[in-house]
């Protein structure tokens, strides 16, 4: 493996020039090796910097561990290709997987004694898709005057697969040995680039904040952050180990590893075959679990329960006091499913009633209730509302409620509703006339981690509060409370609103549950297996 990762590091990156440095050529000596890096918009980037061995031939689904020192010097200057994963709406399809790398932004001129706040930033997709290279952390950097790192880590198959057997069969938490080495990697060398290693705050969007949920109660991450943040993303809800293991037992028999020994034949086979095969089965609504029964298909590849890093559910790990004490900020945007129900639009009255019935047999008439259609309004927004507070709203609300009383809880809503609408980097995505995306999923990251997928800049009122978020993300839980955020409880349930002040600008708010009819969702928690009706 040493000798593979000498040979890719000289085949991808090349060997520096020089290593005396000079003023346009920022140069680290860190524990793990010299890195060389650029300067660009008064930061220091260190883009594409190995955290672990490739995993690659004979590497392919093993643990991943940080790597201790790199067998040459590492010229960061151009980040490194993602994790392997089909075309999405946010990148094109990549088979790299050489991998795991990092990205580091720092102020320019920083030096060792800095001791700068750490912010790791944990990318979305749905564990399926998603790379470091559609985000920026310059802006966060140099406003907030800490060190932003974003790592890759491993995807759908390569990062989830889950095979029954013996314990050198990958058990579906390969991904999250990924994180856990890249935060291990930062710990170890942050402070070369003038980071404060005892003050790391990990932050994610999407499936990378359900992914942090598995950070904090993981016993080998533990102690490894000291604050954790949860963008549109939360803990309740994980698959068994016996569900993963059905979905990677149907991708082996859909990629014709049929053999009493499909992990050898797997490792055998093209990255493009089991995307393919992968994706077949992630195509299913139903899994054939080992005794030949069916359970619905969960929304995502996640870290099972029962793997070796994750080795009891979540929920019951933080009920045990798994986190510690350390502070959890969680957060959701007002309108999180609205883009992906945009092709719903135009609704039809009769056919949202028609949707309700489908998808909620027996509760159809007490949904019309709490989600009644507006005069003047199309119902794809009824419907977008109700889904959102389904399957996103309510159920931050109820990881909150989790976390009480183990930790430190804040709780946030985006709820700026005029955010620069999605744009494609990869596919063209059908505009649809006149439809109101208001504030959805991902619709904060271009205030906060230069998110590439937006169309268009933020207006001078957005970026007075992308400048007041980036100072409420780097600094909270920092007093080891959750300042600057008021803490949320069930008893207090205060949630910071974060909006423009022409819509109320950011303020405190103890009706959010109600608004969002969480009341209601409470009773009913079961969580559809499709973002879509």
């Amino acid at each position: 493996m040493r000798g593979l990762f000498t040979a890719a590091l000289v085949a991808t990156m090349g060997m520096p020039p020089a290593w005396a440095g000079d003023a346009a050529t920022p140069v680290v000596r860190a524990p793990a090796g010299m890195v060389s890096g650029i300067t660009r918009d008064n930061a220091d980037l260190f883009l594409g910097v190995p955290f672990a061995p490739p995993p690659v031939g004979q590497g392919r689904w093993q643990v991943s561990a940080p790597l201790a020192s790199f067998p040459a010097p590492v010229q960061a200057t151009a980040a490194h290709q993602g994790c392997s994963a089909p075309l999405s709406a946010d990148a094109d399809e990549t088979v790299n997987e050489d991998c795991l790398y990092l990205n580091i932004y720092r102020p320019a001129g920083v030096d060792a004694h800095a001791r700068l706040p750490v912010t790791i930033f944990i990318h979305g997709g749905g564990n399926q898709t998603g790379t470091p290279t559609i985000y920026d952390g310059t802006a966060f950097a140099t406003r907030t005057r800490s060190i932003v790192v974003i790592p890759t880590y491993r995807l759908g198959v390569f990062g989830f697969l889950a095979l029954g057997g013996t314990q050198a069969r990958p058990q579906g938490d390969l991904a999250l040995s990924d994180i856990i080495s890249a935060l291990k990697w930062t710990r170890t060398n942050i402070a070369a680039f003038g980071g404060d290693a005892t003050g790391m705050t990990v932050a994610g969007e999407s499936a990378g904040a359900a992914d942090i949920c598995d950070v904090i109660v993981a016993p080998a991450a533990h102690g490894l952050v000291t604050q954790a943040i949860m963008q549109s993303g939360f803990c309740p809800g994980r698959p068994s180990r016996a569900v993963m293991e059905g979905i990677g037992t149907a991708t082996a028999q859909a990629a014709g590893c049929t053999g009493p020994d499909p992990l050898a034949c797997l490792k055998r086979l093209p990255t493009q075959t089991l995307l393919s095969a992968w994706d077949k089965v992630w195509q299913q609504p139903t899994v054939t679990l080992k005794d030949g029964s069916t359970v619905s298909r969960p929304l995502f590849p996640i870290t099972p329960s029962g793997a070796a890093l994750q080795p009891r559910p979540v929920d019951e790990a933080i009920r045990a006091g798994a986190t510690g004490s350390i502070p959890v900020l969680i957060g959701f945007n007002h309108d999180e499913l609205r883009s992906f129900l945009a092709g719903y639009y135009p609704l039809s009255p009769a056919r949202y009633h028609a949707l309700l019935k489908q998808d909620y047999a027996g509760l159809a008439a007490e949904l019309l209730k709490e989600y009644p259609l507006v005069a003047g309004q199309d119902p794809a927004y009824a419907l977008a509302a109700l889904r959102t507070d389904q399957m996103f709203i309510c159920p931050a609300l109820r990881a909150a409620a989790m976390l009480d009383g183990q930790a430190h809880v804040a709780v946030y809503e985006f709820a700026d509703q005029t955010a620069p609408r999605f744009r494609s980097l990869a596919m063209k995505l059908p505009e649809v006339p006149g439809f109101d995306r208001g504030a959805s999923h991902t619709a904060e990251l271009p205030y906060l981690f230069g998110y590439k997928s937006v169309a268009g800049p933020l207006s001078s009122a957005q970026q007075v509060l992308s400048a007041r978020m980036m100072d409420m993300w780097a600094t909270f839980g920092r007093s080891g409370t959750t300042a600057p955020w008021p803490a949320w409880s069930t008893h207090n349930p205060e949630v910071t609103v974060l909006a423009l002040p022409a819509n109320g600008g950011i303020r405190v708010d103890h009706d959010v549950a109600a608004r969002h009819h969480c009341g209601f969702w409470d009773q009913h928690p079961t969580i559809p297996d499709s973002l879509f009706p």
